[in-house]
């Protein structure tokens, strides 16, 4: 069972990472859409407004409770974030909350303080104001599926991906759920299993997405994000071993985490390159630094769980 301290503070560390990548995933979802259907562009950013409110919550609360750490993992913003915004918001038209962005950056001007009963309370109603925006998000993703693979819609976004962001909603979801009942999302080599499973997918459908997103004169690119692609697809079998016989985790989190660094590096050089417009794609800038946050986020938790 988690102490008061460590819910409060595995709490606002997981809504700090999933907050921001669950309203970028609307952001993208929006700008995917064709003229045909911009009437459901509003419904969209309507519930990215809100996810963005539940985030300056979350900033409030975060204030001397998050691990230096734990900002410094990356996974929160990134040292692209605020220009990939402002691109994106330029491309897209569609409307983001910078202001966001600074208060993240400034959350490591504060210094620790001890969880009292009061913010305990404020972080366990938090979390349950997510838990029903969530739901609200997860259908409205599997309506945009349904509709795609029924072709009664098109739109621009792979239907891997519309299932990809989907799923990663139902993962922060059964987070909060385990948070809620005061269990801990780190403990024991079965748990990091299932991380491993997850991200290690997520990993090699990102690599899968940049393949297809760059334009086919990156030829480079398109074979590293390729090569990277068949590394997790191992790695996810691998991972999936070593949940039924856990004495293969050790080497499976190892060869993971050096993957992890190299496609995170990877993705770093690609947001770099896509700010300065010197690489070809479709690939919005907000959507590059999206998957280095994933991530430096996968990588957060590969030391959490080696600890």
């Amino acid at each position: 069972m988690l102490t008061s301290t460590e819910y409060v503070r595995q709490s606002i560390e997981t809504n700090l990472f999933f907050l921001r990548i669950m309203k970028e995933h609307l952001i993208f979802a929006a700008a995917a859409l064709t003229l045909k259907d911009s009437n459901q562009v509003p419904a969209i950013m309507n519930i990215k407004n809100k996810f963005e409110a539940l985030l300056i919550n979350t900033i409030s609360l975060a204030r001397g409770v998050v691990r230096p750490q734990s900002l410094a993992a990356g996974d929160i913003i990134t040292p692209y974030t605020y220009n990939a915004e402002i691109a994106t918001q330029n491309y897209t038209g569609l409307p983001i909350n910078t202001e966001i962005t600074r208060q993240e950056a400034a959350l490591s001007n504060t210094s620790s303080s001890a969880a009292g009963p009061m913010i305990e309370q404020s972080v366990n109603t938090l979390n349950r104001q997510i838990i029903v925006l969530l739901a609200t998000a997860i259908q409205t993703q599997r309506a945009l599926i349904t509709n795609v693979l029924s072709c009664k819609m098109f739109t621009n976004m792979y239907p891997l991906m519309m299932e990809h962001v989907t799923r990663e909603a139902e993962h922060y979801l059964q987070h909060l759920q385990t948070l809620q009942s005061y269990q801990s999302l780190t403990d024991g080599p079965r748990t990091a299993a299932i991380a491993e499973i997850f991200w290690n997918n997520i990993m090699g459908e990102h690599s899968k997405f940049i393949r297809g997103l760059l334009d086919p004169t990156e030829e480079d690119l398109i074979q590293k994000a390729n090569g990277f692609a068949g590394q997790f697809d191992e790695l996810l079998r691998a991972a999936r071993a070593a949940y039924n016989n856990l004495q293969l985790s050790p080497g499976v989190t190892r060869r993971s985490m050096s993957a992890a660094i190299n496609i995170r590096n990877f993705k770093a050089q690609g947001t770099q390159g896509i700010l300065a417009c010197k690489i070809r794609s479709i690939i919005l800038p907000l959507l590059s630094d999206h998957v280095l946050r994933e991530a430096n986020h996968y990588l957060k938790e590969l030391r959490e769980f080696k600890m």
